[in-house]
């Protein structure tokens, strides 16, 4: 059954849809989030956990360290864009409390990105 409706969205609606190249896209179920969080999760205990602990302990995983954070921050930022998009296209109603947390997140990442930048062109 193909039921048609015509959402009204409200001038915000419609930049921040265009912003994620979502457009007019009807609605859809809200995936499963599981995946960005586990990348988050595992770039976390990586980039805190295991690299400043096993790091002195591990005297090569010291070259391999801001590498491995850079790869890992810049997936990160993908999948929480990713996940936005998807937070968006469902029309969750949570949506703009979820962006803020996003924009929020995308930031605190960029500035471990350009530390991790800095660092590998030093």
């Amino acid at each position: 059954m193909d039921e048609t409706r015509t959402v009204e969205r409200s001038p915000v609606d419609r930049v921040v849809r265009q912003l994620l190249l979502i457009g007019d896209a009807s609605p859809r179920a809200l995936f499963d989030l599981k995946g960005s969080m586990l990348i988050a999760g595992v770039r976390c205990t990586i980039t805190y956990l295991i690299i400043p602990f096993g790091a002195p302990v591990v005297a090569w995983l010291g070259v391999l360290a801001t590498p491995l954070s850079l790869v890992l921050s810049v997936v990160a930022v993908g999948m929480a864009i990713s996940s936005l998009r998807r937070v968006w296209m469902a029309d969750y109603r949570h949506r703009y409390a979820y962006s803020l947390f996003i924009v929020v997140a995308v930031v605190l990442l960029a500035i471990v990105i350009a530390g991790d930048v800095r660092t590998l062109t030093a």
